[in-house]
């Protein structure tokens, strides 16, 4: 990879303390590995879908991602804002354009969770699947749904013949 806009910006943890560290120590490892696992694709394994099982493809797959976690979980869920339009309204061709998506959501994500004080991570939520939950734990639902993503995009790699050793 090359280029600061194809690389996660450096964050000093140090300066946020629980749970905003915790949160964002955690997403920074999903998202470092979420890079991996897709810098070496080629466009056609960008676009691949196994004929035997019903799925989206790996482009699919960034873009859901992407789009979950920035809107579902965080503006939708936690801020209580309606879910916003998809960020991008096509899907990426190239691992570097698939990579720069990456960065510039991380990078949003990151700063909009910097910017919530302490009570959006203590608040009940009741999500409309009749889920209770907190801020903080919604959060944490959106850097954990983001690596399931990452092990799918794993399992399709190998359904492919073009597995990785990024996550084991």
């Amino acid at each position: 990879m090359g280029g600061d806009h194809l690389k996660l910006p450096t964050i000093d943890f140090s300066t946020y303390k629980y749970p905003l560290r915790f949160l964002l120590l955690g997403n920074e490892d999903t998202w470092s590995a979420f890079l991996q696992v897709i810098e070496d694709l080629t466009p056609d394994q960008l676009a691949y879908k196994h004929q035997d099982y019903s799925q989206r493809t790996i482009a699919e797959m960034v873009n859901h991602a992407l789009d979950t976690q920035y809107g579902f979980y965080t503006q939708h869920v936690v801020l209580g804002n309606p879910i916003p339009e998809n960020l991008y309204k096509d899907l990426p061709k190239t691992t570097e354009e698939g990579i720069k998506r990456v960065v510039e959501v991380y990078k949003k994500t990151c700063n909009l969770w910097k910017g919530l004080n302490e009570d959006v991570f203590r608040k009940e939520i009741k999500t409309e699947w009749g889920q209770v939950l907190t801020g903080e734990l919604a959060l944490f639902q959106s850097v954990t749904h983001t690596h399931y993503h990452l092990s799918e995009i794993c399992f399709l790699r190998g359904l492919g013949g073009f597995p990785t050793q990024v996550m084991g």
